[in-house]
């Protein structure tokens, strides 16, 4: 038996910060308990270099945070391997780029889109002053709600069900309030936009940081490092399976690791199954919901445009977004260009890999985005079985439910799946602090 004094379950990013956090303590003794074996590390955040193009394997990670504090932080953990960057966005709308966010983007629209838009937009402004006591009932009512029903039906509508996959109206609204998510539109902005005036929109969004080499996975490795250093053991290729309480208060983890404490960053479904006490849990396991993401990496024969990352509402075409790699990570041969697209898939759907990166590469011929499949050096595909949690209705109370059974046992779990919310990495990193103060 392996004896630790405290066990992170999970070795994504929350649990590096966790580790990180206890080991600042001088706590001895810490372990990291991580499915994944050694090359497989990262979890969403997993690079791969292959002939010199550089693919973040999980989506796209640009390090932005309105906590100036926090933004601080990550970066820290770089180095100097990163810099910062402008954000190059931008919304496929009509066979159209128009600037992101969509709203502060539409100057380029003809006049009567524009203030159909803003219009829109204004008329709820003005609606939901004058009634404080409004709160949208699903997702739905809040797209509609706040940003009226032209630009819901043109876009937000669209690209929501695209990457979600489920009624919108079936979906909880209180996540788009949590800071750092969807903010707002201001009204000088929507002033400026319909008159036909450039303007940046959300400024905490307008500029990133991104490492200059290595992709996201350099965040993770230097991070990871820094444990090994500070002596943080790396148990890989485990998956927790079985936790069980011992008599004298520490757990067992597979009838192989002994611990006195666990927080865990593992998806709360599969902690719930884990646990050893008689009970079934299979049931509450069951009402977690979420979307597994396909990333679809092309290599392009052609130079890459002044864009970051394309929001794409249009619903014939399979990805919700894409994101120009090259933009971030200059391929070793600079006539050349790389690409992540991101594919949605709901829980439990048979994935065709095949056919996905087909319609991948014929939405990107469909956009001109490249002109001809002779232009594609090659593809890859790669799935995230957890990409985004889905805000189902009683997403907060099978959340406390889980929570709960949790505190019984004694054990903390946080991260984006270890809490089940749709956070950003620097909101992880808040998350984290905030558990650590708990403590």
């Amino acid at each position: 038996m392996l004896k630790f004094n405290t066990c992170i379950l999970g070795g994504g990013w929350a649990g590096l910060l966790v580790a990180e956090r206890i080991a600042e303590t001088n706590i001895k003794d810490i372990a990291l308990i991580e499915a994944n074996q050694p090359g497989e590390l990262g979890g969403l955040l997993r690079t791969e270099e292959i002939d010199g193009f550089t693919f973040d394997c999980g989506g796209p990670h640009l390090l932005f945070s309105r906590d100036e504090r926090i933004l601080s932080k990550i970066t820290e953990i770089l180095k100097s391997n990163y810099s910062k960057r402008i954000r190059n966005n931008y919304v496929y709308y009509r066979d159209q780029f128009i600037p992101y966010p969509f709203e502060n983007g539409v100057y380029r629209l003809n006049p009567e889109e524009r203030v159909k838009i803003v219009k829109g937009i204004i008329d709820r402004m003005l609606y939901i002053a004058g009634n404080e006591d409004w709160k949208p009932a699903h997702f739905l009512e809040w797209i509609t709600g706040f940003f009226g029903d032209y630009m819901a039906n043109e876009y937000l509508i669209p690209y929501n069900e695209k990457i979600w996959k489920r009624p919108l109206n079936k979906l909880a609204a209180d996540w788009v309030f949590s800071p750092g998510r969807l903010p707002f539109p201001e009204l000088e902005n929507m002033l400026l936009t319909v008159a036909g005036i450039p303007n940046t929109g959300y400024k905490e969004q307008a500029y990133f940081y991104y490492p200059n080499t290595g992709g996201i996975f350099s965040l993770f490795n230097s991070l990871y490092e820094k444990l090994s250093l500070n002596g943080v053991k790396s148990i890989k290729g485990e998956k927790v399976v079985r936790v069980k309480i011992n008599s004298n208060n520490t757990f067992s983890i597979n009838n192989k690791i002994i611990t006195k404490k666990i927080i865990s960053t593992i998806p709360l479904p599969e902690l719930l199954l884990s646990l050893d006490d008689g009970s079934n849990y299979e049931g509450l396991a069951g009402k977690f919901d979420y979307n597994s993401v396909v990333v679809v990496g092309v290599a392009i024969r052609g130079k890459t445009p002044n864009q970051t990352t394309v929001y794409v509402p249009d619903p014939k075409i399979i990805f919700h977004r894409y994101t120009w790699m090259s933009s971030l990570v200059p391929p070793k041969e600079q006539d050349n260009s790389n690409i992540i697209a991101e594919v949605t898939v709901p829980k439990g759907q048979e994935i065709d890999f095949e056919n996905i990166v087909k319609r991948v590469i014929t939405g990107l011929l469909d956009m001109d985005v490249i002109e001809d499949e002779s232009s594609v050096l090659f593809t890859r595909a790669w799935c995230n079985k957890y990409g985004y949690p889905i805000y189902s209705l009683n997403h907060n109370e099978v959340r406390r439910e889980a929570m709960k059974i949790l505190d019984n046992y004694g054990i903390k779990s946080v991260g984006r799946w270890g809490s089940w919310h749709y956070w950003n990495t620097d909101m992880v990193y808040k998350a984290v602090e905030e558990i650590y103060m708990l403590r």
